[in-house]
């Protein structure tokens, strides 16, 4: 059975930043344990703000805004952690750890401790769905891959802010209107829309869409129609479509390599 790296193609190294709704904690923490198990050193960390992770997420946790405090402590710990998480400080009664600026996980990649560092760049309340406000994502140029995640489990439900994050701004985005019923054409249209306006400075970043819950055969089937809805239209936006579920192991059902229509 395919793998998430395998599904991902992302190589020996590599920093991977993940972006949308429905998915992005599960796959980073999910991906962090392949990558540990075929002998990679991972960092796992946010530009925006996450959950502390439990033990099982992640052995051990960082915090500091001081990146050379954040090497040092690395350094130390990894011959017995291969995988960390790092936040710049504890929010809400230590409940959330606050991202780093985009300079330290720079200096951090630099320090050449970690074959990959993965970031959850982008909020979305928990949603399984989203539209990106203009200052969203916050994903690095230097990132080597990018990947939009949704959960298919919001597909046919009203487009209301319980079930898409920012949903004005999805209304807006795709001309659904308010408390219709969210279809395949609106995602596909969204995610293309917000995918588009991330920029990367390395020619070889890749893009892959990751369609998650993909838990049974009505899902499975909307996230078949969104898949083909990027093919046609993301031509010179995605290398991937991924359709798999998260919860409770990782499976890999379908993945697509879109035949590029490079502009760049």
């Amino acid at each position: 059975m395919m793998n998430i790296q395998d599904a991902l193609s992302i190589g020996d190294k590599g920093v991977i930043s993940l972006v949308g709704a429905g998915g992005k904690t599960s796959l980073m923490y999910s991906l962090a344990r392949e990558l540990v198990s075929s002998g990679k050193r991972v960092l796992t960390t946010t530009t925006t703000k996450i959950f502390v992770p439990t033990r099982e997420e992640s052995p051990v946790t960082i915090v500091s805004k001081v990146p050379e405090e954040i090497v040092a402590k690395a350094k130390a710990l990894l011959n017995k952690y291969p995988h960390l998480t790092v936040g710049s400080e504890y929010l809400l009664n230590r409940h959330k750890l606050n991202g780093l600026k985009v300079s330290v996980i720079e200096y951090i990649l630099q320090s050449n401790l970690f074959d990959f560092i993965i970031i959850e760049a982008d909020g979305a309340a928990g949603r399984s769905l989203k539209a990106c406000a203009p200052h969203e994502p916050v994903v690095p140029l230097f990132s080597d891959c990018v990947v939009a995640l949704m959960g298919l489990d919001v597909v046919a439900k009203p487009l209301t802010e319980e079930w898409v994050f920012r949903s004005s701004i999805f209304s807006r985005i795709t001309g659904l209107e308010l408390m219709q019923s969210v279809s395949e054409s609106a995602i596909a249209s969204a995610i293309l829309h917000d995918m588009s306006s991330i920029p990367c400075s390395r020619q070889e970043c890749v893009k892959i869409a990751f369609l998650n819950k993909a838990d049974n055969l009505k899902a499975l089937s909307a996230g078949e129609k969104i898949a083909e809805l990027l093919e046609k239209m993301g031509k010179t936006i995605f290398h991937k479509i991924v359709i798999g579920e998260l919860k409770p192991l990782p499976q890999i059902h379908q993945c697509r390599v879109v035949q590029q229509e490079r502009t760049r």
